[in-house]
């Protein structure tokens, strides 16, 4: 998936990294409970295809995988802290 946000900067993000990133309560946990995703170390492959994108209002994308997986809400502001392109690691070096 690829994001060019304003300004021109373009994101390249893979559906492994997006699911791995996953920010629901299932996957990151709640109550003090951890979530699917501390408590396993692989996912099949369809879990980690993209299926589908839906803009959520103006502030965020919901990703939905193959595997039926589409609870996390991805804002804009955490999916462009996940990018991983040289000129925005440099910038998180820098503090």
């Amino acid at each position: 998936m690829e994001i060019v946000w304003e300004g021109g900067h373009r994101s390249s993000y893979a559906g492994e990294q997006l699911r791995w990133a996953c920010p629901c309560a299932g996957c990151r946990g709640e109550a003090g409970a951890p979530g699917r995703l501390d408590r396993v170390h692989m996912l099949p492959d369809d879990e980690l295809r993209i299926q589908d994108v839906t803009l959520k209002g103006q502030y965020a994308l919901q990703i939905a995988f193959e595997s039926g997986h589409a609870d996390g809400i991805y804002t804009f502001s955490y999916l462009r802290a996940l990018c991983n392109c040289e000129e925005d690691r440099a910038l998180r070096a820098r503090g």
